[in-house]
C-alpha cells in the first residue's frame, strides 16, 4: 500500500455541504491514482447531529468509483461524545460498541479496517481503554485497532496491553505532528522499533495554515524551488523521509491536490535537505490543546 493516504476530515465539514460532488470526485480521483488508505471519523460532520456524516459520504464515494475495485483500507475513530453540549471524551466499553456499530452502518460495511481511540479520555484507566477498543477486534466489529493523541508512556502500556503488529494487537498510531508541531518524537521511534504504523495528521500544520507552510518555514519553499514541486509536496516527502514506518494522510477537497500531493511519493530529498528541513523551528503549539487531565495508565 503506498504510504499516502486521504485524510477525509476536509470534505465533512459544513463548508463542503454544498460541494458534495466535489468531495465525492476528490475521493475518486484519490484511487484513480493509487491512493488505497482512507481516514475518517466518527466526529468529521458539520454539527452534532450529523455525527457520522463524514463516514457516510466516504462510504458513497468509495461504492460510485468505477475504476477497478481495489483493496482499501479504510480507517476510521471513536471516543469523543459529540453531543449539544459540546464534545466530551468517552472510551467506556459500552460507548466505544455503540459508537462502533454506528460507523458500521454509516461505512456500509461489515467490519472496520482499522479503528482508532480518538483520543485517551480521563477515565477508565488507559490500560482499560486499551481493553475496550480490544474488545471490539474480538467481537469481529474491527479487523486492527489503532491509537491516536498519545504520549510514549501511554504507546507502552497500549504495546503491554495489546501487544504490536505481530500479534494482532496495536497496528497503527495517528498524532499530530508537521512542520508546525513536532512533538512526541519518541513515539515515532517507538513505532518504528516495534513495526507499528505512524500517521501524522494535519502534516501541513492544519487546513487553515497549509498556505503558510513555504513562507513561515523558508527553507521548504527553498527546497521545492531546488526540485520544480510544490511545497506541499516537500512537506509529505519530509514526512516520509522521518521515519519507515510513516504513512501520510494530507486532508483535501479538490480533485487537482490529490494529484500533487501523491507526486510527493517520487521526491528524493537529499540528506542535507532532509537536515535542513527538520532543524527549522516549529511554532511548538498543537492546534487541539488538550485542557483534560490524562488517565492512569494502569
Amino acid at each position: 500500500m503506498p504510504p499516502v493516504g486521504l485524510g477525509a476530515m476536509p470534505m465533512s465539514w459544513e463548508p463542503m455541504l454544498d460541494h458534495r460532488d466535489r468531495a465525492i470526485a476528490t475521493v475518486h480521483a484519490a484511487l484513480d491514482v493509487g491512493v488505497r488508505l482512507f481516514d475518517t471519523a466518527n466526529i468529521y460532520a458539520p454539527s452534532w447531529e450529523r455525527v457520522g456524516h463524514g463516514e457516510a459520504l466516504l462510504a458513497e464515494a468509495l461504492a460510485t468509483w468505477t475504476g477497478t475495485a481495489p483493496d482499501v483500507v479504510v480507517s476510521s475513530k471513536a471516543g469523543i461524545d459529540w453531543g449539544p453540549g459540546g464534545a466530551v471524551r468517552n472510551a467506556n466499553r459500552d460507548h466505544l460498541r455503540a459508537a462502533c456499530e454506528a460507523s458500521l452502518t454509516a461505512l456500509e460495511c461489515e467490519r472496520i479496517d482499522l479503528y482508532y481511540l480518538h483520543w485517551p479520555a480521563r477515565a477508565p484507566s488507559f490500560a482499560r481503554q486499551v481493553e475496550n477498543m480490544l474488545a471490539l477486534q474480538s467481537d469481529g466489529l474491527v479487523q486492527r485497532v489503532g491509537l491516536s493523541n498519545i504520549d510514549a508512556r501511554q504507546l507502552a502500556v497500549a504495546l503491554d496491553v495489546g501487544g504490536a503488529v505481530d500479534v494482532g494487537g496495536i497496528i497503527a498510531v495517528q498524532n499530530e505532528y508537521s512542520p508546525r508541531f513536532r512533538a512526541h518524537p519518541d513515539v515515532i521511534q517507538r513505532t518504528n522499533e516495534a513495526g507499528v504504523a505512524f500517521l501524522p495528521w494535519s502534516p501541513f500544520g492544519g487546513a487553515d495554515r497549509a498556505h503558510k507552510v513555504g513562507t513561515q518555514y523558508a527553507a521548504f519553499e527553498d527546497v521545492a524551488d531546488a526540485h520544480g514541486r510544490s511545497v506541499y509536496q516537500v512537506a509529505l516527502a519530509w514526512h516520509l523521509r522521518t521515519s519507515p514506518n510513516v504513512i501520510t494522510i494530507p486532508g483535501s477537497t479538490r480533485p487537482e491536490s490529490i494529484n500533487d500531493c501523491f507526486a510527493a511519493l517520487d521526491l528524493d530529498l537529499s540528506d542535507d535537505e532532509f537536515e535542513t528541513l527538520s532543524v527549522t523551528t516549529p511554532e511548538g503549539t498543537s492546534q487541539y490543546p488538550s485542557d483534560e487531565p490524562a488517565p492512569p495508565l494502569w
